[in-house]
């Protein structure tokens, strides 16, 4: 079986570590890079407790660091659960891989490349995110947003792997085996919001 790298090349799409930008392009992404920075502290917290962290502690944090009213209603309910559903604990253990592709945004994260492996949680916790009780200022402050033609470059390859990979499954053909679908959707959910196609919990991740 092909693999995603050759899988994606027959379909023209660029197989680039970082997709070259598209110089043309220069129109502003919707989403600023602070809200972009608050929202990936607000995915570290969320995916944490669905690995297991007390979501009381996350919670407090989220309220100390001024940052209770940007959580979506539904990471509220979750957060507030006292019995979630193994299916909310997975769904928001997922939630990391959004996070990665903010993180790229901003420049924390040098390139994504194929959705081929999932992210580098050890890298999240002791290096890039501030902990769980720490100050978060210094890191939404410094944030700054790539320019939109690199952004596009790789919200086009996102987006065009994702309307492969669906039409690939609705025609019964088999996707490479070293593809991770939860990974691709993640990251087409990710450049969604920050295009400005929703609210967090409103994505669709039309194709």
């Amino acid at each position: 079986m092909e693999t995603t790298r050759q899988w994606a090349e027959s379909h023209g799409i660029s197989v680039a570590d970082v997709v070259p930008p598209i110089e043309e392009y220069t129109e502003e992404y919707a989403r600023t890079a602070e809200e972009v920075a608050a929202r990936t502290i607000i995915l570290h917290g969320v995916s944490a407790v669905g690995f297991g962290v007390d979501s009381n502690a996350v919670i407090d944090w989220f309220k100390e660091q001024h940052l209770w009213g940007r959580v979506s209603p539904r990471e509220m309910l979750f957060l507030q659960s006292t019995d979630p559903s193994e299916s909310d604990r997975i769904q928001t253990q997922w939630r990391n891989e959004s996070e990665w592709a903010l993180l790229w945004t901003i420049g924390r994260i040098e390139s994504l490349g194929f959705p081929t492996h999932t992210c580098d949680t050890a890298r999240l916790v002791d290096e890039i995110m501030p902990p769980l009780d720490g100050d978060v200022s210094a890191f939404i402050s410094t944030a700054r947003l790539r320019s939109p033609a690199e952004l596009l470059a790789e919200d086009d390859r996102i987006y065009n792997l994702h309307c492969y990979a669906r039409q690939d499954k609705r025609n019964g053909k088999e996707l490479p085996a070293d593809l991770i679908y939860s990974v691709l959707y993640e990251r087409h959910y990710a450049f969604d919001w920050l295009r400005g196609a929703a609210e967090w919990d409103d994505i669709t991740c039309d194709t």
